[in-house]
C-alpha cells in the first residue's frame, strides 16, 4: 500500500500538478492530499484512531502545552496505527484541556463540522462532528465496533465535550491522589466521553489516548486569498 502511495505521489509531482498557483481544497487536480485520497477511494471525513501505548494522567508531559503534548503523542503513533487514511494532515488528541475543551475543536483546530466521523478503518461513528462529541445523540455504534478496541481512554471531558473537573491537574499529575475523567469504547450513549458523569480513574493508572486526523476546514475567506 505504501509503495502504491509513493508511486502515485511521484507520478502526481512529475506531471507538474503542484505549481505556484493558489488552489482550493476542492480542486483535486492540484491538491496532493485530495488527489491521493480520491485515488485510493478513502472517504472524506474525520478519522479516529487509538494509541497502542497506555499513558498515566500526566498527558501534558510530552509538549510545551497540553494541546501540543497530545498532538505529539498522536503523531508518534499514527504511522503504526490501523489508520487507513495516513494522508490526513492535522492530528490532535481527543483530550480536553482548560484552554481547548473538545467542544471547541471546530474553532480552535478547524475540525470540519459537516463531514462524517469514522473509526480508523472507515467504519462510520457519526454523520457529523457535532453529532459525535456534543452529547445530544447516540453514536451510530460503539467505538469498539469501529475497530477502536474495548479499553477505556482518557478524555478529561464530560458529556458534550466540556472540560471536566477531574483532569489530573491539567495533565500534570501521575499520582494516586489525583483523578481524571475517561471515556468508554463499548457504549454508544451520548455520554460516552464520560459515562454517567462519574467515570474517573486515578492518575497513576494507565489508559489509551484517542486521536483524530482530518483535513482542516478552510473558510471562504482563506480560499479567496
Amino acid at each position: 500500500m505504501r509503495i502504491y502511495i509513493y508511486i502515485l505521489l511521484v507520478s502526481f509531482l512529475s506531471f507538474g500538478c503542484i505549481t505556484d498557483k493558489t488552489c482550493s481544497d476542492e480542486d483535486k487536480s492540484c491538491n496532493p492530499q485530495a488527489f491521493l485520497t480520491s485515488s485510493l477511494l478513502i472517504p472524506q471525513g474525520i478519522y479516529v484512531y487509538s494509541t497502542a501505548t497506555k499513558y498515566a494522567g500526566n498527558l501534558s508531559a510530552y509538549g510545551s502545552t497540553p494541546e501540543f503534548s497530545g498532538q505529539n503523542i498522536c503523531r508518534g503513533e499514527k504511522l503504526f496505527s490501523s489508520l487507513v487514511n495516513q494522508l490526513c494532515p492535522d492530528v490532535w488528541a481527543l483530550i480536553a484541556s482548560e484552554s481547548v475543551p473538545i467542544n471547541t475543536f471546530s474553532t480552535s483546530f478547524s475540525v470540519p463540522t459537516s463531514i462524517p466521523v469514522f473509526g480508523p478503518t472507515g467504519i462510520e461513528l457519526a454523520s457529523t462532528w457535532d453529532n459525535f462529541i456534543l452529547g445530544e445523540l447516540f453514536l451510530e455504534r460503539p467505538l469498539s465496533d469501529a475497530n477502536l478496541g474495548t479499553d477505556d481512554f482518557w478524555t478529561f471531558s464530560g458529556q458534550g465535550g466540556g472540560y471536566a473537573g477531574s483532569n489530573c491537574s491539567g495533565g500534570t499529575d501521575k499520582t494516586s491522589e489525583g483523578s481524571g475523567a475517561f471515556g468508554s469504547a463499548t457504549v454508544k450513549d451520548p455520554d460516552w466521553l464520560r459515562p454517567g458523569g462519574e467515570a474517573i480513574a486515578s492518575c497513576n493508572t494507565t489508559h489509551r489516548v484517542l486521536c483524530i486526523c482530518f483535513t482542516p476546514e478552510v473558510s471562504s475567506g482563506e480560499e479567496q486569498q
